[in-house]
């Protein structure tokens, strides 16, 4: 149960992140927002490292030891963060969450089926179902938006 609880938790500070560091980029500049954001986790990383542990090993050894692609994970991380600056402030929250789920539900599915995990048609049934009700819901939010216009 615990680890469901960190998941909703972890979830939520991804979205609300991501609103932090879009107003940021809004402010101060894109590339600028992603590096102070960056910097930031860093600072934070290594003052965590410090604390809970009594010696932190970071020698070249122990880098030299990690395959090549390991590293990517801080480009995408780079990237989702300097795309999000853009996009978030663009469109509402709801739909950059919905988005970012469904892209993240479809990337689960795709890396399961390259590892050899079996596919379920209820994932697949059930992206599919969220981005229907948010195309529906984005029709309806345009549609309310014309009339408001037009009464006004």
């Amino acid at each position: 149960m615990i680890y469901i609880i960190l998941a909703f938790l972890t979830g939520s500070m991804v979205i609300l992140s991501l609103v932090i560091n879009s107003r940021l980029a809004v402010k101060i500049g894109v590339l600028q927002g992603t590096l102070i954001n960056y910097l930031v986790g860093l600072i934070f990383s290594i003052l965590v490292l410090i604390f809970n542990y009594s010696r932190v090993d970071i020698s070249l050894k122990l880098f030299s030891n990690i395959p090549l692609w390991f590293y990517f994970g801080g480009v995408i991380g780079v990237i989702v963060v300097s795309v999000n600056n853009i996009v978030i402030p663009k469109i509402p929250t709801i739909y950059s969450t919905l988005l970012i789920f469904i892209g993240q539900i479809f990337t689960g599915i795709i890396i399961d089926f390259i590892l050899g995990d079996s596919i379920s048609r209820g994932k697949i049934i059930g992206g599919l179902l969220i981005l229907l009700g948010m195309m529906y819901n984005f029709y309806i939010d345009k549609k309310n938006l014309l009339v408001k216009i037009v009464d006004e």
